[in-house]
C-alpha cells in the first residue's frame, strides 16, 4: 500500500471492468482486493469490441493493457486483400426484400476501425498483470454493511466477510452492490427484466461462414438489417473464425423473413449456439452513496441490458480510467477524500453512461427498421448512422478525467472550508 494512501479498496466482480480498474489502481499504488463470485475467472459472451475512446483510455490506465489488447485483436487487415477496410467499423447490408444483399452503408471508425477479440483472451491478459493473491475467488457477495468507523464490511454467501474503506461494485447487471447504493425504494424496483429480445450467438469457422454467404460478408464486419430483427458478424482470432449474433425472439421462426443471407447463416449455426435474453434495467439515479460506488454493467448495463451499440466494455473501461485517476490523485489520501472522488466520478460518468444506454435502445430500433420517423428509409438510416456514434467515439478521455478531477477538487475545497468555517 502506498504510504500516502490511508484507505483500502474492495472491488466486487472480476470481469473485464473490475480487473481493468484493479490493474489501474495497483499501478498507482492503491491498496485493492478483488472479490469474484465464480470459482474461476471467466467471461460470458464470445467476442468483444471497443471503440476509439476506450482504446485511447487503455494506455492511460496502464500501457501494458493496451499492449496486450493490440497483440490480441483482429482487424480487417488480418485478411489478405482486405487491408483497405482497416478503418471500417461495419458494413450495413439489407437482409431481405428487393434490396437483399445490397450494401446500405460502409461506416468508418478512424483511426481504429473494427477491432475484435475473445473476451476470455483479454481477461487472461488482465489477470497476468495482477499479483496472484489479489483476486479472491468463490466470494459471492450477499450484502454490504457500513461499520461504526465509516468503513464497510462485505458479507459473502460462504459465511466469510471482508472489510474495506471503499467498495466498488463491478458485479454486473444483477449487482448486489447496487442495492447498497440506490435509495431503498429505487433499489426495490431497479431489477433486470426481459426486454422482449433474445440474442443467439455462436462462433463459426471462417471457411464455413464463407461457404454460407461469401467471403466479403465475413472478412468484413457486417450488420444485416431487417424488419423486427437484425444479425451481425465479425472476424475474430486473426480472421480464422467468425463471431455471429442474431437478435430477435426466436431464431428459426423470427428470422424466416430475413432473406437468403441470414438464413444461410442459420443453417450453419450449431445446436449448441448460446441463447441470451436481452435484459432491461431502469436508469439509476446515482452511482455512489457514501463510500460505495458501482461501475460498468452494475451502473448502466450498456452491454448486458442494451448491447446494440457494442459499447458496454468501452463504457466500463472509461469508468475504470476515471476512478483509477481520481482515487490515486495526490489530493486523495483519506477515506473521506476518497468519498469525494466517488462523487466526482458519478457526476461526470453517469450522464454519459445513461446516454449510451438510451441511444443503444434507439439503435436497436434502427437496426430492426422500426424507429419512428425513420423506418426503412435508406437516406434517413444513412444520416442516422453517419452521425450517431461520433459522441461515443470522439470524446477527449483525458479531458473527461480532468473534468472529474476539477469536480473532486471543488468538493474537497468546500469540505475544507466547511471544517474551517470559511465563507
Amino acid at each position: 500500500m502506498s504510504s500516502a494512501k490511508q484507505f483500502t479498496v474492495a472491488i466486487v466482480g472480476g470481469g473485464i471492468g473490475g480487473l481493468t480498474l484493479a490493474v489501474g489502481l495497483v499501478r498507482r499504488g492503491v491498496d485493492v482486493q478483488v472479490y469474484e463470485a465464480a470459482p474461476a475467472l471467466s467471461e460470458t459472451g464470445l467476442g468483444l469490441s471497443i471503440g476509439p475512446a476506450a482504446h485511447r483510455a487503455l494506455p492511460l490506465i496502464d500501457a501494458r493493457i493496451r499492449k496486450a489488447y493490440d497483440s490480441l485483436v483482429t482487424t480487417h487487415a488480418d485478411s489478405p486483400g482486405f487491408e483497405r477496410f482497416r478503418r471500417t467499423w461495419f458494413e450495413f447490408v439489407w437482409a431481405s426484400g428487393i434490396r437483399a444483399g445490397e450494401m446500405l452503408l460502409e461506416l468508418k471508425c478512424p483511426p481504429t476501425g473494427q477491432t475484435t477479440l475473445r473476451r476470455t483472451d483479454l481477461l487472461d491478459s488482465l489477470v497476468s498483470l495482477l499479483p496472484l493473491d489479489l483476486v479472491r475467488l468463490g466470494k459471492r457477495l450477499q450484502t454490504v454493511q457500513e461499520t461504526a468507523g465509516a468503513g464497510h464490511r462485505l458479507l459473502f454467501q460462504d459465511g466469510t466477510s471482508a472489510t474495506a474503506d471503499i467498495v466498488i461494485g463491478c458485479d454486473g447487471i444483477h449487482s448486489r452492490v447496487r442495492l447498497a447504493v440506490l435509495p431503498h425504494d429505487e433499489a426495490l424496483h431497479c431489477r433486470p427484466r426481459y426486454s422482449g429480445m433474445y440474442a443467439y450467438r455462436a462462433v463459426l469457422e471462417m471457411q464455413t461462414a464463407i461457404q454460407a454467404v461469401g467471403e466479403r460478408r465475413h472478412r468484413v464486419a457486417t450488420l444485416y438489417i431487417g424488419k423486427g430483427a437484425y444479425a451481425l458478424t465479425y472476424p475474430i482470432m486473426r480472421a480464422q473464425k467468425v463471431n455471429v449474433g442474431l437478435y430477435t425472439a426466436d431464431m428459426e421462426r423470427d428470422f424466416a423473413h430475413m432473406g437468403p443471407l441470414v438464413n444461410a447463416l442459420i443453417k450453419y449455426m450449431p445446436d449448441t449456439s448460446s441463447q441470451w435474453a436481452i435484459l432491461e434495467l431502469d436508469q439509476v439515479s446515482t452511482v455512489c452513496k457514501s463510500r460505495v460506488a458501482i461501475m460498468g454493467d452494475a451502473a448502466h448495463a450498456a452491454h448486458a441490458s442494451t448491447p446494440h451499440q457494442g459499447v458496454g466494455a468501452g463504457q466500463a473501461i472509461e469508468d475504470a480510467h476515471v476512478l483509477a485517476e481520481l482515487l490515486s490523485d495526490p489530493s486523495v489520501t483519506t477515506p473521506a477524500e476518497a468519498e469525494a472522488a466517488l462523487r466526482a466520478y458519478g457526476a461526470v460518468r453517469l450522464p454519459r453512461a445513461q446516454r449510451a444506454v438510451s441511444t443503444s435502445k434507439e439503435n436497436a430500433q434502427l437496426l430492426c427498421l422500426c424507429r419512428e420517423g425513420v423506418g426503412d428509409d435508406a437516406a434517413k438510416l444513412t444520416r442516422e448512422w453517419q452521425q450517431r456514434f461520433r459522441w461515443l467515439w470522439d470524446i477527449d478521455v483525458e479531458q473527461q478525467v480532468q473534468d472529474a478531477r476539477d469536480a473532486m477538487l471543488e468538493l474537497l475545497q468546500n469540505a475544507s472550508c466547511g471544517e474551517a468555517h470559511c465563507v
